[in-house]
């Protein structure tokens, strides 16, 4: 007794979270139901992120001529969207495009399922007549991309003039198209020459099986032609090899190398194989059930105990709270808090003295190069700091007297600063600040205007106020000269830094300004001076902003 064997595969939509347990329920329920064929669960198994299982049908044909065995594979991937399936079916004589299909006999359907090349197999003839222009090209181009496509494993037959019995093809394996002739003429203009349907029928044969198309130009269409070339189609399938997805597949290979017709050496009973798979089944599913009762348990007692141990901590800690004298802590902070208001007024009266005292220095410093002129250093070291009633009067006398800054800073910044309490000492501060950025331009064009090297001591506003160079008023420790790669790779934050400039310094008109002084390093609104040093190109010193501290990533 011959074997004569058919292959086909396809895709089916994923059914709840355990998609392989539900398709081998409703496959196994379906043959209850029906009981013209018997099914075998042969059971699952897992493959690292897929999990496969395989069921087995058998049944004679209604006359008895001939015996059908079936292996049905489905398989699963972790995370996918649908699961694959493979239909291997065999057959004590040699398949016809008569007999019914096997997908067809087991319900394979009915599951929503769709051939390798995702057209449903739920409905063998589709018409497509009287549809409209929009309809024919939208499928039209579907159909043409998966005519072409080397990966098609099924059959299609479009048919523009159908015979006279009707051709119902194979679900799985043979689709059937009954189009008009617009739908052709639609279908033809996305296939390539040699391709193209004419008005009759044509059987577009898969690339695997090398068969040559079927064409049926004679109307009308022949009925035993068409049956012909689905027949050799169908016989043809048995001697092409499984696709290689499946072919490497250890269940799938024996079962198609073998013979299925073959008595088992000792035939089981099939009451009892049903009731040892179920048990082992059952018993796989409560030692699973087992474990997860386990863990929980673990958890819920580590939880426990975690709890426990808060609760205790937090009992010792009330207890602690409880015996401590909350009017004694009262008093203790009232004290600390006048300490600090004392210490506060000391800091603020030392740094009065620090800033004078660096000022006769930056004053005094002149007289070691210039000791001709040591007397009127000296008077103007002696004489009291400047004074401005307001910051628009110090901007403005810096503006008439300090030849090598250019102010750009806006006002209104600025004048918020006039109404707190330590604006004296800000504006003091500010004014030896710009006059040590002029009094460093000074010197520094001095030497560049004179062809020489400035020399590291005049290489930037942080050295000349670190070396104690003549006319520097300020301390080193309150200049930066960029801010932090934080603030300058931020864009808004950037933005914040960036003021006007003179054309020649930037053509677009404004800068970024990352160097400033710090007129009060920790206090809010911890003030600030912004400069830009372009001595280097057009001899000035740009002074952008002063004003509170602008914007950072832990303020805004």
């Amino acid at each position: 007794m011959g074997v004569h064997r058919i292959w086909h595969h396809g895709l089916v939509p994923v059914e709840g979270k355990r998609p392989l347990d539900a398709l081998r329920s409703r496959l196994i329920t379906r043959q209850r139901q029906h009981d013209d064929y018997t099914v075998t669960d042969l059971g699952s198994s897992d493959d690292g992120g897929s999990r496969r299982c395989d069921l087995k049908f058998a049944w004679p044909d209604r006359d008895g001529r001939y015996s059908v065995q079936v292996l049905l594979s489905l398989c699963y991937h972790a995370g996918a969207d649908r699961v694959a399936w493979l239909l291997a079916a065999a057959c004590t004589r040699p398949w016809r495009s008569c007999h019914e299909a096997p997908a067809h006999r087991i319900g394979l359907e009915e599951l929503g399922a769709s051939g390798s090349d995702e057209i449903p197999i739920d409905g063998p003839v589709l018409s497509m007549h009287g549809w409209s222009r929009e309809e024919c090209e939208r499928v039209a181009d579907l159909l043409a991309e998966a005519l072409v496509a080397p990966w098609r494993t099924s059959a299609v037959l479009v048919l523009t003039e159908p015979p006279a019995a009707p051709i119902e093809g194979w679900p799985g394996l043979v689709n059937v198209f009954d189009v008009d002739d617009r739908f052709r003429r639609t279908l033809n203009g996305h296939l390539p020459l040699g391709c193209a349907v004419p008005l009759g029928a044509r059987l577009f044969v898969p690339p695997c099986d090398e068969l040559p198309d079927f064409v049926e130009s004679a109307l009308p269409v022949s009925e035993q032609a068409l049956e012909g070339a689905l027949t050799r189609f169908i016989q043809t399938r048995g001697r092409t090899p499984l696709p290689e997805e499946w072919a490497e597949v250890p269940s799938v290979r024996a079962w198609y190398a073998a013979d299925p017709f073959a008595p088992p050496e000792r035939e089981p009973d099939a009451g009892l194989t049903d009731k040892l798979d179920r048990a082992e089944r059952e018993l796989a599913e409560a030692r699973g059930v087992i474990a997860i009762l386990r863990k929980k348990a673990k958890s819920g007692a580590d939880e426990r105990d975690r709890a426990a141990r808060e609760v205790k901590a937090l009992r010792g800690r009330i207890e602690e709270l409880s015996a401590v004298d909350v009017a004694c802590l009262q008093e203790q902070l009232a004290r600390l808090q006048e300490a600090l208001d004392d210490y506060a007024r000391a800091f603020d009266e030392m740094e009065a003295e620090r800033d004078e005292l660096r000022r006769a220095n930056g004053l005094l410093a002149g007289t070691l190069t210039r000791y001709h002129d040591a007397g009127t250093e000296v008077a103007d070291a002696e004489r009291p700091p400047d004074d401005f009633p307001s910051f628009a009067d110090l901007i403005g006398a810096a503006a008439a007297t300090l030849e090598y800054l250019e102010i750009t800073a806006e006002s209104a910044p600025t004048a918020i600063l006039d109404h707190h309490p330590k604006a004296a000492a800000w504006r003091r501060k500010a004014w030896d600040a710009l006059r040590t950025l002029d009094a460093y331009a000074r010197a520094r064009r001095s030497l560049l205007d004179a062809g020489q090297d400035p020399g590291p001591e005049l290489s930037d506003v942080l050295a000349f106020a670190r070396t104690g160079q003549p006319g520097s008023l300020i301390s080193a420790n309150i200049i930066a000269l960029a801010e932090s790669d934080t603030v300058t790779t931020n864009e808004r934050l950037r933005q914040a830094r960036t003021f006007r400039v003179d054309p020649r310094t930037n053509p677009a008109g404004r800068d970024y300004f990352g160097a400033h002084i710090a007129l009060e390093r920790f206090k809010s609104p911890a003030p600030r001076l912004h400069f830009l040093d372009d001595t280097d190109r057009t001899g000035t010193v740009y002074v952008g902003y002063l004003g509170a501290h602008l914007p950072t990533s832990k303020t805004n």
